[in-house]
């Protein structure tokens, strides 16, 4: 890939979250970031399959041979840059098989070295986030990419390093609108337990549980059972 498309795949690796801006404003600016917020569940921007059709893009460029590369780059930010991310020490994960056509039927969540993590939401979940590997390496990657791009910036043609230093203002643009959201994450009160505990989400959604298949509904009552007093029927 050329420069362009690096920074392409760094762009379109945050357009899942773009969902926020669309609950910032059904919030009127007053989004809480508690263990209410759960878009991995509910945004259909967060489901994997509703960017299919890209890949058939992607697939019929190299068929014609149509800058095959410019294709790809949002499929790599979408799902290497972001979904595989989101499968690794998240409240809940990513569900990659969630048919975005269907609303009330559900796929299960896929969710890596998690221990500290699952079933936390919000502030709760970043709080426990910041305190693992996993964001150790995130952070190094992006300090990576930004020594990177001032350290090659001599080898960029006029027009690429105008392309390229507008995509990183944004990324920075974003981080800081990232950090003054979170700005209180530090705060004592995060570190406690969520008002209605742990868990207090998917696992616990009759809506969720009965649009799983049978297999699925079978091993996500066995796993989480226990959240559970009385047996869940379908409705």
């Amino acid at each position: 890939m050329d420069r362009i498309s690096m920074f392409h795949v760094t762009l379109f690796s945050i357009f899942p979250d773009l969902d926020s801006v669309y609950y910032f404003f059904k919030a009127r600016g007053r989004l809480h970031l508690d263990e209410t917020f759960q878009h991995h569940y509910k945004s259909i921007t967060h489901y994997p399959l509703f960017y299919t059709p890209l890949i058939v893009l992607f697939i019929a460029s190299v068929i014609i041979n149509f800058y095959p590369v410019y294709f790809l780059a949002p499929i790599v930010g979408i799902y290497g840059g972001h979904f595989l991310f989101d499968s690794i020490a998240c409240g809940d994960g990513i569900m990659w098989g969630k048919n975005p056509l269907y609303r009330r039927q559900y796929g299960r969540f896929v969710n890596l070295f998690c221990q500290k993590t699952d079933g936390y939401h919000g502030k709760y979940w970043y709080a426990r986030y910041r305190q693992t590997w996993v964001n150790r390496i995130g952070n190094l990657l992006v300090i990576t990419t930004m020594l990177l791009f001032f350290l090659t910036r001599s080898n960029y043609t006029n027009y690429t390093y105008r392309f390229s230093i507008h995509s990183l203002i944004g990324q920075i643009i974003f981080t800081i609108i990232f950090i003054l959201i979170i700005r209180d994450v530090y705060s004592k009160k995060w570190k406690q337990e969520p008002p209605n505990g742990r868990y207090s989400d998917y696992r616990k959604d009759y809506q969720y549980i009965n649009g799983l298949s049978e297999k699925n509904k079978r091993i996500h009552l066995k796993k989480y059972g226990f959240l559970f007093e009385n047996k869940i029927t379908s409705h």
